[in-house]
């Protein structure tokens, strides 16, 4: 035995400790002596007072020792960093159930009167929790690390790590399972370790599905290839509409018609898809659709016919779009009703206040004549790309364009099952042109 005077500050504390360890366990015991002559009973009790405690302290340690020390102003003057960040993913919660368990290993130690089988229980039973909350308290680590990081002004799109987050979680947790499982049977993880290698080919086959799509998601987030939010079309399956969640295995798609289609993140790997992302960013959303000719209504006009065109807006236009095109032409010099109605096109949709002007393909072209007639097709975009708001921009334009037609003498193909004409001049149709006659402005507007 030391001196009072060979004591040193070290000791001075451990004695301390000990003295406080006894006098808790000198009251534990005596709240605990009713109960001793009925053992079940005893460790029923314990074990219910023990659960209580651990929930007691985790809201001791959450609300009142971590969240107070986390709002500290000097954290919140970080821009890149934000208290809401740790409450959210949750590692406030997990660092306040760790100590809440450390605690409750030290309380364990002080019980009195404990079996033996019951002592070493109890201890694996707490660093089992131990364990899956240090293994959770990682995982959130990343999501947190997630969050800062996507952030940045550099990176900017939300849940840019989340396929490493995902398969890292994969990891932490099995490691913690092999772990968790070794200290409640009081065995090295070695001897799991090496039986799992020898599984491995069965584990393969069951899990191929789970492996691939784990890697699918590293390649499918860092990648950007897809987002929450993203409207992606897979020609191979029925998923057609919003992306609305990305997980390790598996990708919801909700359809337009508000169905939900799950696909495994592999296949977005594997196949083709279609992301319409990049059109959203542009601006514009594309028009690509014909006008089916009847090729026998296509005819020369005359210069009777370009006088009374004349009075339809914007046939000036069309006819120096014309003009200028024939004067580069190196055979033929005469203005037909299909190609003066194709400028016309042109000229409308260089006039139309929702169609981009510059930086956009526009163009009105033929195609390959069929059956069905001579397609007269549009490719321009639309300045809006809300879906009810292009449609109502596409079929405005194709209503004007179909109502102005006749006055070209065009007729627009159809089938003539459900009509006989004894005679095809009534092809050649004739309308006055004052019809079209309006405002400049309406005209461009049409």
């Amino acid at each position: 035995m030391k001196s009072e005077d060979e004591k040193t500050p070290g000791d001075m504390v451990e004695g301390a400790v000990d003295e406080s360890s006894k006098m808790v366990s000198d009251v534990l015991s005596e709240w605990l002596q009713p109960l001793e002559g009925t053992p079940l009973l005893y460790v029923a009790v314990v074990s219910v007072g023990l659960l209580l405690l651990l929930w007691l302290l985790h809201l001791v340690f959450r609300f009142l020792v971590i969240r107070p020390l986390a709002g500290n102003r000097l954290v919140n003057r970080a821009k890149w960093f934000k208290m809401q960040d740790l409450i959210d993913t949750g590692i406030l919660s997990s660092i306040a159930t760790m100590l809440s368990v450390l605690c409750i290993g030290v309380v364990i130690d002080l019980l009195p009167r404990m079996g033996a089988a019951y002592q070493v229980g109890a201890t694996r039973v707490v660093e089992t929790l131990f364990v899956f909350f240090g293994a959770q308290m990682i995982v959130r680590a990343g999501r947190f690390v997630d969050t800062v990081y996507s952030r940045l002004p550099s990176v900017d799109r939300p849940r840019a790590l989340q396929g490493y987050v995902s398969v890292g979680a994969f990891l932490v947790y099995g490691a913690a399972l092999v772990i968790m499982v070794s200290v409640i049977l009081d065995m090295s993880p070695l001897y799991f370790l090496t039986g799992i290698g020898a599984a491995s080919a069965i584990l393969l086959i069951l899990f191929r599905d789970t492996l691939l799509s784990m890697f699918a998601n590293i390649i499918v987030t860092t990648g950007d290839l897809v987002r929450v939010g993203d409207w992606i079309h897979v020609p191979s399956s029925s998923a057609d509409g919003y992306v609305i969640d990305i997980s390790l295995n598996v990708v919801k798609v909700q359809n337009f018609d508000k169905t939900i289609t799950v696909l495994p993140t592999y296949l977005l790997v594997q196949e083709a898809f279609l992301n319409y992302r990049g059109m959203y960013k542009s601006g514009g959303r594309r028009i690509k659709r014909s006008i089916m000719l009847d090729q026998r209504t296509i005819r020369p006009l005359a210069s009777a016919d370009l006088d009374r065109l004349e009075g339809i807006p914007l046939v000036d236009r069309a006819m120096e779009l014309d003009r200028a095109e024939l004067a580069s032409a190196t055979g033929g010099d005469r203005t037909t009703n299909s190609g003066l109605f194709r400028h016309y096109i042109l000229a409308y949709l260089q006039a139309h206040p929702k169609i981009h002007q510059t930086d956009f393909t526009m163009l009105v072209r033929q195609l390959q004549p069929t059956a069905e007639g001579l397609p007269l097709e549009l490719y321009c975009f639309v300045d809006d790309t809300a879906w009810a708001a292009f449609e109502e921009v596409q079929s405005t334009i194709f209503d004007q364009l179909l109502a102005t037609l006749p006055a070209f003498g065009l007729r627009v193909y159809q089938s003539e099952s459900d009509f006989q004409e004894p005679d095809p001049e009534p092809r050649r149709l004739e309308i006055d042109p004052a019809v079209f006659k309006g405002s400049e402005n309406e005209g461009k507007s049409g």
